[in-house]
Protein backbone atom coordinates (compact mmCIF):
# COMPACT_ATOMS: atom_id res chain seq x y z
CA UNK A 1 0.00 0.00 0.00
CA UNK A 2 1.03 3.65 0.06
CA UNK A 3 1.95 6.34 2.49
CA UNK A 4 0.32 9.73 1.99
CA UNK A 5 1.56 13.21 2.85
CA UNK A 6 1.51 13.70 6.63
CA UNK A 7 -0.16 10.32 7.03
CA UNK A 8 0.88 6.88 8.19
CA UNK A 9 0.13 3.89 6.04
CA UNK A 10 -1.79 6.01 3.63
CA UNK A 11 -2.61 4.29 0.38
CA UNK A 12 -2.01 6.63 -2.45
CA UNK A 13 -1.43 5.81 -6.01
CA UNK A 14 -1.55 7.48 -9.28
CA UNK A 15 -1.29 7.91 -12.91
CA UNK A 16 0.70 5.88 -15.46
CA UNK A 17 0.52 4.28 -18.87
CA UNK A 18 1.83 2.32 -21.83
CA UNK A 19 1.02 3.10 -25.46
CA UNK A 20 -1.55 5.25 -27.12
CA UNK A 21 -4.57 3.65 -28.75
CA UNK A 22 -4.14 3.19 -32.45
CA UNK A 23 -7.74 4.08 -33.24
CA UNK A 24 -10.29 6.48 -31.81
CA UNK A 25 -13.54 4.80 -30.83
CA UNK A 26 -16.96 6.33 -31.31
CA UNK A 27 -19.09 7.38 -28.34
CA UNK A 28 -20.75 4.60 -26.36
CA UNK A 29 -22.83 4.68 -23.20
CA UNK A 30 -21.11 3.42 -20.07
CA UNK A 31 -23.24 0.25 -20.21
CA UNK A 32 -23.02 -0.32 -23.99
CA UNK A 33 -22.79 -3.93 -25.13
CA UNK A 34 -22.40 -5.84 -28.38
CA UNK A 35 -23.96 -9.19 -29.26
CA UNK A 36 -21.44 -11.36 -31.10
CA UNK A 37 -22.50 -12.61 -34.53
CA UNK A 38 -21.46 -15.79 -36.33
CA UNK A 39 -17.82 -15.64 -37.51
CA UNK A 40 -17.13 -12.44 -35.54
CA UNK A 41 -13.62 -11.81 -34.23
CA UNK A 42 -12.31 -8.98 -32.08
CA UNK A 43 -10.64 -7.64 -35.20
CA UNK A 44 -13.85 -7.62 -37.27
CA UNK A 45 -15.87 -6.15 -34.40
CA UNK A 46 -13.28 -3.48 -33.76
CA UNK A 47 -13.07 -2.59 -37.43
CA UNK A 48 -16.86 -2.34 -37.69
CA UNK A 49 -17.25 -0.19 -34.57
CA UNK A 50 -14.00 1.76 -34.71
CA UNK A 51 -12.52 0.29 -31.53
CA UNK A 52 -9.04 -1.15 -31.11
CA UNK A 53 -8.67 -4.87 -30.45
CA UNK A 54 -6.63 -4.07 -27.32
CA UNK A 55 -9.46 -1.95 -25.91
CA UNK A 56 -12.05 -4.67 -26.56
CA UNK A 57 -9.90 -7.34 -24.95
CA UNK A 58 -9.16 -5.09 -21.98
CA UNK A 59 -12.82 -4.70 -21.00
CA UNK A 60 -13.66 -8.35 -21.71
CA UNK A 61 -10.93 -10.18 -19.74
CA UNK A 62 -13.00 -13.37 -19.28
CA UNK A 63 -13.55 -13.77 -23.02
CA UNK A 64 -10.28 -14.28 -24.93
CA UNK A 65 -10.28 -14.15 -28.71
CA UNK A 66 -10.53 -17.93 -28.89
CA UNK A 67 -13.71 -17.91 -26.79
CA UNK A 68 -16.02 -15.79 -28.95
CA UNK A 69 -19.29 -17.38 -30.04
CA UNK A 70 -22.52 -16.20 -31.61
CA UNK A 71 -24.83 -14.67 -29.03
CA UNK A 72 -22.07 -13.74 -26.55
CA UNK A 73 -22.64 -10.33 -24.94
CA UNK A 74 -19.45 -8.25 -24.98
CA UNK A 75 -18.82 -5.01 -23.12
CA UNK A 76 -17.89 -2.00 -25.24
CA UNK A 77 -15.35 0.49 -23.81
CA UNK A 78 -16.83 3.86 -22.92
CA UNK A 79 -15.25 6.79 -24.72
CA UNK A 80 -17.69 9.64 -24.11
CA UNK A 81 -15.53 12.34 -22.54
CA UNK A 82 -18.61 14.40 -21.68
CA UNK A 83 -19.81 11.62 -19.38
CA UNK A 84 -16.59 11.25 -17.43
CA UNK A 85 -18.30 10.46 -14.14
CA UNK A 86 -20.02 7.44 -15.64
CA UNK A 87 -17.22 6.43 -17.96
CA UNK A 88 -14.70 3.65 -17.53
CA UNK A 89 -12.47 5.15 -20.20
CA UNK A 90 -9.50 7.39 -19.46
CA UNK A 91 -6.80 8.90 -21.62
CA UNK A 92 -4.25 6.34 -22.80
CA UNK A 93 -0.60 7.15 -22.25
CA UNK A 94 2.77 6.34 -23.72
CA UNK A 95 5.00 4.13 -21.57
CA UNK A 96 8.32 2.42 -22.18
CA UNK A 97 8.76 -1.33 -21.85
CA UNK A 98 10.62 -0.82 -18.57
CA UNK A 99 7.79 1.38 -17.35
CA UNK A 100 5.28 -1.32 -18.24
CA UNK A 101 7.27 -3.88 -16.29
CA UNK A 102 7.38 -1.55 -13.30
CA UNK A 103 3.64 -1.00 -13.53
CA UNK A 104 2.98 -4.76 -13.44
CA UNK A 105 5.38 -5.11 -10.50
CA UNK A 106 3.64 -2.45 -8.42
CA UNK A 107 0.27 -4.07 -9.14
CA UNK A 108 1.56 -7.38 -7.77
CA UNK A 109 3.22 -5.72 -4.79
CA UNK A 110 0.13 -3.69 -3.86
CA UNK A 111 -2.90 -5.75 -4.90
CA UNK A 112 -1.53 -8.96 -6.36
CA UNK A 113 -3.97 -11.10 -4.36
CA UNK A 114 -7.03 -9.12 -5.47
CA UNK A 115 -9.38 -9.40 -8.44
CA UNK A 116 -8.42 -8.48 -11.98
CA UNK A 117 -10.60 -5.35 -11.89
CA UNK A 118 -8.98 -4.16 -8.66
CA UNK A 119 -5.55 -4.69 -10.19
CA UNK A 120 -6.59 -2.60 -13.19
CA UNK A 121 -7.75 0.00 -10.65
CA UNK A 122 -4.27 0.28 -9.14
CA UNK A 123 -2.73 0.76 -12.56
CA UNK A 124 -5.45 3.25 -13.53
CA UNK A 125 -4.66 5.39 -10.50
CA UNK A 126 -1.05 5.53 -11.62
CA UNK A 127 -2.14 6.42 -15.14
CA UNK A 128 -4.44 9.13 -13.81
CA UNK A 129 -1.61 10.63 -11.81
CA UNK A 130 0.62 10.69 -14.84
CA UNK A 131 -1.95 12.93 -16.50
CA UNK A 132 -2.30 15.16 -13.42
CA UNK A 133 -0.24 18.33 -13.05
CA UNK A 134 0.46 17.60 -9.39
CA UNK A 135 2.29 14.30 -9.95
CA UNK A 136 5.23 12.94 -11.96
CA UNK A 137 4.46 12.12 -15.57
CA UNK A 138 6.15 8.73 -15.89
CA UNK A 139 5.47 5.33 -14.34
CA UNK A 140 8.87 5.40 -12.68
CA UNK A 141 8.27 8.88 -11.29
CA UNK A 142 4.88 7.98 -9.82
CA UNK A 143 5.85 4.59 -8.40
CA UNK A 144 9.16 5.74 -6.92
CA UNK A 145 7.89 9.06 -5.58
CA UNK A 146 9.22 9.22 -2.04
CA UNK A 147 6.95 7.96 0.73
CA UNK A 148 4.09 6.85 -1.48
CA UNK A 149 3.92 3.07 -1.79
CA UNK A 150 4.48 0.88 1.25
CA UNK A 151 5.77 -1.93 -0.96
CA UNK A 152 8.48 0.38 -2.29
CA UNK A 153 9.34 1.71 1.17
CA UNK A 154 9.59 -1.74 2.78
CA UNK A 155 11.37 -3.29 -0.20
CA UNK A 156 8.80 -5.93 -1.16
CA UNK A 157 8.19 -4.16 -4.47
CA UNK A 158 11.69 -4.97 -5.70
CA UNK A 159 11.12 -8.70 -5.27
CA UNK A 160 7.68 -8.73 -6.86
CA UNK A 161 7.38 -10.68 -10.09
CA UNK A 162 4.81 -9.56 -12.67
CA UNK A 163 2.07 -12.14 -13.23
CA UNK A 164 0.07 -12.68 -16.40
CA UNK A 165 -2.94 -11.08 -14.73
CA UNK A 166 -0.98 -8.04 -13.57
CA UNK A 167 0.55 -7.59 -17.01
CA UNK A 168 -2.91 -7.73 -18.59
CA UNK A 169 -4.26 -5.29 -16.01
CA UNK A 170 -1.42 -2.88 -16.66
CA UNK A 171 -2.02 -2.99 -20.41
CA UNK A 172 -5.74 -2.42 -19.93
CA UNK A 173 -5.15 0.70 -17.84
CA UNK A 174 -2.56 2.01 -20.25
CA UNK A 175 -5.01 1.61 -23.11
CA UNK A 176 -7.60 3.67 -21.26
CA UNK A 177 -9.67 1.25 -19.16
CA UNK A 178 -10.38 2.94 -15.82
CA UNK A 179 -12.80 1.15 -13.46
CA UNK A 180 -11.99 3.77 -10.79
CA UNK A 181 -13.55 6.62 -12.80
CA UNK A 182 -10.62 8.98 -12.43
CA UNK A 183 -9.33 8.15 -8.94
CA UNK A 184 -5.99 9.51 -7.74
CA UNK A 185 -5.76 7.61 -4.45
CA UNK A 186 -6.86 4.29 -2.97
CA UNK A 187 -7.01 2.67 0.44
CA UNK A 188 -8.28 -0.49 2.11
CA UNK A 189 -10.57 0.22 5.09
CA UNK A 190 -9.78 -3.24 6.43
CA UNK A 191 -6.10 -2.48 6.84
CA UNK A 192 -4.90 0.00 9.43
CA UNK A 193 -6.50 3.20 10.70
CA UNK A 194 -7.07 5.82 8.03
CA UNK A 195 -6.94 9.58 8.44
CA UNK A 196 -10.05 11.71 8.24
CA UNK A 197 -8.51 13.39 5.19
CA UNK A 198 -8.62 10.30 2.99
CA UNK A 199 -12.06 9.37 4.26
CA UNK A 200 -13.41 12.77 3.26
CA UNK A 201 -12.29 12.55 -0.35
CA UNK A 202 -14.97 11.86 -2.99
CA UNK A 203 -15.31 8.10 -3.52
CA UNK A 204 -15.23 7.16 -7.20
CA UNK A 205 -15.34 3.36 -6.90
CA UNK A 206 -15.06 0.42 -4.50
CA UNK A 207 -13.37 -2.62 -6.04
CA UNK A 208 -12.86 -5.84 -4.07
CA UNK A 209 -12.94 -3.88 -0.81
CA UNK A 210 -10.44 -1.25 -1.98
CA UNK A 211 -11.83 2.29 -1.88
CA UNK A 212 -10.81 4.62 -4.70
CA UNK A 213 -11.06 8.37 -4.23
CA UNK A 214 -10.24 11.51 -6.15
Amino acid sequence: MLHGPKLRRFILAGACALATLAATAPTFAASAHYRVRANDTYWSIGRRLGISVAALEAVNPTHPASDLYAGLRLVLPTTNATAANASTQSRPASVSSSGMSMLAKIIVAEEGNRTYTDQVGVAAVIVNRMHHAGFPHTVQGVVLQRGQFTSVSNGTFWNARPTATATRAAAAAVHGYDPTHGALYFYDPGEGVWSTWIQRQPVTAVLDGTVYVR
